[in-house]
């Protein structure tokens, strides 16, 4: 399988990267690379409290509970738009059905990235009536 390059394109297939502005996102690709796992490769285990996200980009995981309750994440399914496991401690052992491209990012970073992206900006601009006279004074 070719390797994928890491394009903005990508990061927007994903929750919540698709809603952080256009200089978020480059400066959040120059931190993350797209890494694989091999079929039957464990990604996360169960109780992990890694302080990481993590995005299926290709291929197939099963999900594993504690109940043994198996279900499969798609990449081109819906549930892939939203990280795998994200609570912590880890919920769910995460495994490669067949060859796995990931993204994997630190979870403080992409907290900042998403506070700065909501921070509203404003520019002040002085008012000036010179032609009546008006001092500077309210």
């Amino acid at each position: 399988m070719s390797e994928l390059i890491l394009t903005e394109a990508i990061l927007r297939r994903f929750s919540p990267l698709d809603s952080l502005k256009r200089e978020n996102v480059a400066a959040l690709a120059k931190k993350m690379e797209i890494r694989t796992l091999e079929s039957g490769k464990t990604l996360l285990r169960e109780g992990d409290t890694d302080k990481r996200t993590y995005y299926l980009v290709s291929g197939t995981l099963e999900l594993t509970d504690r109940s043994n309750n198996v279900r499969l994440m798609r990449a081109d399914s819906a549930d892939a738009h939203n990280p795998i496991t994200p609570l912590l401690p880890r919920r769910y052992t995460v495994k490669a059905v067949d060859h796995v491209q990931y993204l994997s990012v630190d979870t403080e970073l992409l907290d900042v990235m998403l506070t700065w992206d909501q921070t509203g900006s404003y520019e002040v601009n002085e008012l000036h009536n010179e032609e009546h006279g008006e001092s500077d004074d309210w």
